[in-house]
């Protein structure tokens, strides 16, 4: 059953990662869609054999769709959400910001970090979802010290920097909730 678990957060983490493509402006929606549609019904089949190992008997194959129409339930979480806002915020910041490469990708890693960790504790079945609470909240924490290493030579518009931080204390607020939600379920 922890396979399950293991295998349902990667595919959670892979729908993630084409709605970073999305927010990044290198695919649209239509582009990342037939994907997110194969791997729902991976997740489709991982459920059903969760329940079918955990009661050995058969059931018939339920659609997969959150109660909003999403592909997957992690697509419904504000800070889900919110986490790919920081991930477009990004790509405007980054005309006006003066950093280093290395700088750039460090930024560009720990911001990804905090929305592929979302959906992959959201899809685990296990008691491990506050490990991937805790790891996404650790990479905000990273982003906001990044985005004040990259904003320090004061060439970004000081509005643009402020509006990421907004961004991310909201992640930061969000995450020590859920975090607290899931500990205690």
């Amino acid at each position: 059953m922890v396979y399950l678990g293991h295998a349902n957060g990667s595919a959670l983490e892979c729908a993630a990662c084409l709605d970073v493509l999305v927010s990044k402006h290198l695919l649209s929606d239509d582009d990342v869609f037939p994907g997110k549609s194969l791997l729902a019904e991976i997740v489709c089949m991982l459920i059903a054999m969760r329940k079918t190992a955990a009661g050995r008997v058969r059931e018939d194959h339920e659609g997969y769709r959150t109660g909003k129409g999403k592909l997957f339930d992690h697509e419904d979480l504000d800070v889900y959400r919110v986490a790919l806002q920081v991930v477009a915020w990004l790509e405007m910041f980054w005309p006006v910001a003066s950093c280093s490469a290395d700088l750039r990708s460090k930024l560009d890693k720990s911001t990804t970090s905090i929305v592929l960790n979302i959906a992959e504790g959201n899809g685990r079945f296990s008691g491990d979802k506050v490990v991937f609470c805790e790891t996404a909240y650790k990479a905000t924490i990273q982003s906001a010290s990044l985005i004040d290493l990259a904003s320090a030579n004061g060439v970004a518009e000081e509005a643009l920097v402020e509006s990421g931080r907004e961004l991310l204390r909201r992640i930061a607020s969000m995450l020590t909730a859920l975090s607290k939600v899931v500990t205690h379920a």
